[in-house]
């Protein structure tokens, strides 16, 4: 995303508030509708989900609260990071990152309900099956966010700021937090349970895995996307 950072001055709320329009705003919905039922069918799976949700999906499956909530809290929680990270920079248009949250904490709770029919496998090679369509619903998923160009979402954020406050390369950044959220949602789920849940094979196959399929994806339709959206 071209959002270099997070301190919104009124250049870049100018720069936000004319690209906003309706196709837009449709774009990256639906991208994170289909980030969220890539969500769901690898939760089904029981292989883990990917990184940034290995968290929430934790929590979710100790507590039994409904796995969009935790998300929405998780994301949360990720935005007063940013503020504690770098209050000055942090501006009152920063927490519209909020909005992004409920939204697509909501529409893991309706992935989670249009996909209820889905059964659970018990077969690994079926299990695979559904870990190898979620990469796909992700990846298509952060292609069309990504490039509607808005906000982003709390989990690159907190990323953003971080490597904005520390003057760290931002993959470097982005290496390190999702190592940290793998290593904190392991820690729970084996402090909790003694066991690990959420955090499975599934979940590196998707951090390796996604990045690698949104390139083709990008390449048939990126030219496409760009015409839709500007004209």
């Amino acid at each position: 995303m071209s959002t270099e950072n997070l301190s919104v001055k009124p250049r870049i709320r100018t720069e936000l508030l004319d690209k906003l329009s309706v196709k837009r705003i449709l774009i990256y919905c639906l991208g994170f509708f289909l980030i969220a039922i890539g969500i769901s069918i690898s939760a089904k799976s029981s292989l883990g989900v990917s990184l940034v949700n290995s968290v929430p999906y934790t929590v979710s499956l100790l507590t039994g609260f409904e796995q969009g909530l935790c998300t929405t809290c998780f994301f949360i929680i990720l935005i007063l990071i940013q503020f504690l990270i770098a209050p000055k920079d942090f501006s009152p248009f920063s927490f519209l990152q909020i909005i992004c949250s409920f939204i697509f904490g909501w529409f893991v709770t309706l992935a989670n309900l249009c996909l209820s029919f889905l059964p659970t496998p018990e077969s690994y090679i079926v299990k695979m099956i559904y870990i190898i369509v979620s990469l796909f619903f992700v990846a298509v998923g952060v292609f069309l966010y990504v490039n509607a160009d808005l906000l982003p979402l709390p989990s690159e954020g907190v990323m953003l700021t971080f490597s904005k406050r520390t003057k760290i390369p931002f993959h470097l950044c982005k290496m390190g937090f999702d190592c940290s959220v793998v290593v904190i949602a392991a820690l729970i789920s084996l402090i909790v349970k003694g066991e690990l849940l959420g955090v499975r094979e599934g979940t590196i196959i998707a951090a390796v895995f996604v990045g690698i399929i949104i390139k083709p994806v990008a390449k048939l339709f990126l030219n496409r996307l760009k015409d839709f959206l500007n004209n």
